[in-house]
């Protein structure tokens, strides 16, 4: 089906079934990072009044770094490395500038949504034959 798509298209594909998947398990990504990162649980100058959508969006960046890449490899078949570029880039200048502790979880979840999707479009063309 997407495969006589063009590259752009099935990008933004991808992207949007990113940011989807990645708003809808945002809680389980979140649960993980405060599990992992251990933060400081401050909302505002006084400390209450945190407003949820605050939360969503900042539970949803790790599940967006394993999204991405996974439906990246699942949908793009030509020009995988310009999809990677454009797509990857913005979340990653975003770790970057967030500090040295989370690029390591950044190259974790890229790389395990990345050899999800591999093993899953490999298994597509295995049953293709």
């Amino acid at each position: 089906m997407l495969e006589n798509k063009s590259v752009l298209l099935t990008s933004v594909y991808s992207l949007l079934a990113a940011i989807i998947s990645s708003l809808i398990f945002s809680s389980l990504f979140g649960k993980l990072y405060i599990i992992i990162f251990k933060p400081i649980q401050m909302c505002g100058l006084l400390g209450f009044g945190c407003p949820a959508i605050l939360g969503i969006i900042q539970n949803s960046i790790f599940a967006y770094l394993f999204f991405l890449p996974l439906f990246i490899m699942v949908f793009v078949f030509r020009k995988q490395w310009l999809a990677w570029l454009i797509l990857i880039f913005i979340p990653f200048t975003m770790v970057l500038s967030g500090g040295s502790k989370h690029i390591l979880w950044f190259f974790i979840f890229t790389l395990a949504g990345g050899l999800i999707g591999w093993l899953i479009n490999l298994a597509i063309k295995k049953l293709k034959k």
